[in-house]
């Protein structure tokens, strides 16, 4: 059966797409052992809306903290349904984060960080490498080198709509993450380090 949703540290995770804009190989989606948190995150079909908030409301969701959008893909391939799933959320009082590799305004053609004003209180974007070419050979994004500035403007921009904007990197890729939290306080956002898991 498809997992829609997940906990971990004490929080709910939405997984609604395994689609991304991203072919990073360290990824845990394409190991031979690539469950998280002890769920199977493959997606035999992308759920709809109200199978996300069936599934929410049958794992009593309001018992969480946060409710995060972090699958095997990004969810902001499926703008549409995070706004929607949004939307149920902040109706009943729920922060919401999304976590992102901060490309949909390319994948789209057009800013739609206004799209998420009010629906969104948390989005983590991730940037792992310190310049294109080590981003690009990192993480092989559809967009290739073009990415990683795209990512930085990404980053910028969300500023301007969501309360809480951070740059994540993962640990023990061989790239410099000090850089990476440098390029965030230039971007005036936070930084986050994550573990390589």
């Amino acid at each position: 059966m498809d997992t829609i949703s997940y906990t971990f540290d004490g929080n709910l995770y939405l997984n609604i797409t395994n689609r991304c804009m991203m072919s990073c190989p360290y990824c845990i989606k394409h190991k031979a052992s690539n469950t998280f948190a002890g769920n199977d995150l493959k997606l035999k079909k992308e759920p709809s809306t109200q199978e996300v908030i069936k599934d929410m409301k049958d794992k009593n969701f309001k018992k969480y903290t946060n409710v995060t959008f972090c699958g095997y893909g990004d969810s902001l391939i499926r703008l549409d349904e995070v706004k929607e799933i949004s939307n149920f959320l902040k109706e009943n009082k729920m922060a919401v984060r999304i976590n992102t590799a901060g490309l949909a305004n390319r994948y789209y053609g057009r800013n739609i960080l206004p799209d998420l004003e009010n629906f969104i209180d948390i989005i983590s974007i991730s940037l792992n490498g310190t310049n294109p070419k080590e981003h690009n050979e990192l993480n092989h994004p559809m967009y290739k080198e073009e990415a990683f500035d795209e990512i930085i403007q990404f980053a910028k921009t969300a500023k301007n709509y969501i309360p809480q904007v951070v740059i994540t990197a993962v640990e023990n890729l061989g790239f410099d993450v000090l850089k990476v939290e440098q390029i965030a306080n230039q971007a005036g956002v936070t930084f986050r380090l994550r573990a390589f898991l």
